[in-house]
């Protein structure tokens, strides 16, 4: 099996390449719109977080999904990111919903018009 490490500069490139990926990451990965709504979900999401992928499409992320990301490290990060035109970054978030998860996120741009990934790693 290929082992696509969390944090890689080019885990969208890889993703992109091969779509099947997305369902076989280790972590959980969700691609965002510049206003945060969801257009990806992979698998490992939807089982960690308890969300089916077809429940969250076209929701927004930050509002809808995990409100408890709506924060200045996180939400803030991302629209930081979106108003420069790229973002590339990892931080370590808590997050305290229904079931609380310290996690390692990477909010990567592909290009903001075109998505923004948020690669979410439980620790």
């Amino acid at each position: 099996m290929e082992l696509i490490k969390f944090g890689s500069d080019h885990i969208d490139n890889l993703v992109a390449q091969d779509p099947g990926r997305l369902d076989r990451l280790p972590f959980g990965a969700i691609m965002v719109d510049p206003s945060g709504r969801i257009l990806k979900y992979n698998a490992f999401e939807a089982e960690a977080s308890n969300h089916k992928a077809a429940d969250v499409l076209g929701r927004n992320f930050f509002d809808d999904v995990a409100p408890c990301t709506k924060t200045h490290q996180f939400q803030g990060c991302f629209k930081d990111g979106v108003a420069k035109g790229a973002v590339n970054t990892m931080f370590e978030y808590a997050f305290d919903a229904v079931a609380p998860a310290k996690v390692r996120v990477h909010i990567k741009s592909i290009a903001p018009e075109e998505g923004v990934w948020i690669f979410i790693k439980r620790v």
